[in-house]
């Protein structure tokens, strides 16, 4: 018969803890380290379940990830060791699905991007520091439809050398282009 009963490894100055039901991890699971969290994990019958939180050496979780069955699903966090979020992303089944938004260490969006079963679908868009936008393309597929739009830290479109339009004929444009939507 497979053991049943509490895990307790340790190995030098790190420590594993759990439980075991008919020889596989079941329960919650704490990694430590030099008596600081590493990972706090949850198991049933052998298969990650439930939330998944690594840590960084100040004791600050570094990710908090949903588990189903094994798989990523729900919206895993990433931060960064002062705290603040670094990225928010969606799962479904082990792939990114949804929206994935990565952040600015202020809390502004620095990309936002969408994905259906792991491949990139939809708009996707990646911002200057002051909030301004500084790329925008859509995705079907995995496939981008048309070039990306390409944006100055002011918001002036880029021309094909990479250069912002004068404001001149950025005004002009603005004024007599027709109004997309």
């Amino acid at each position: 018969m497979a053991p049943s009963g509490k895990l307790d490894l340790t190995r030098g100055d790190s420590r594993l803890a759990g439980s075991l039901l008919d020889g596989r991890l079941d329960g919650p699971l704490r990694i430590e380290a030099a008596g600081r969290p590493q990972a706090s994990l949850g198991y049933r019958q052998g298969e990650l379940q439930g939330p998944l939180v690594v840590f960084h050496p100040n004791g600050k979780p570094a990710a908090q990830m949903p588990y189903l069955q094994g798989r990523l699903h729900g919206i895993a966090t990433f931060h960064a060791p002062e705290g603040w979020l670094q990225r928010k992303a969606g799962y479904r089944h082990g792939l990114l699905h949804g929206e994935a938004i990565n952040y600015f260490a202020d809390g502004s969006p620095a990309e936002i991007e969408h994905y259906r079963d792991g491949v990139r679908e939809g708009p996707h868009r990646r911002f200057h520091a002051n909030g301004r936008l500084a790329l925008s393309a859509r995705y079907r597929q995995g496939q981008l439809l048309e070039p990306a739009r390409l944006y100055a830290t002011d918001g002036r479109p880029l021309d094909e050398q990479g250069k912002p339009l004068s404001r001149l004929r950025w005004w002009w444009r603005r004024w007599t282009e027709p109004v997309e939507g």
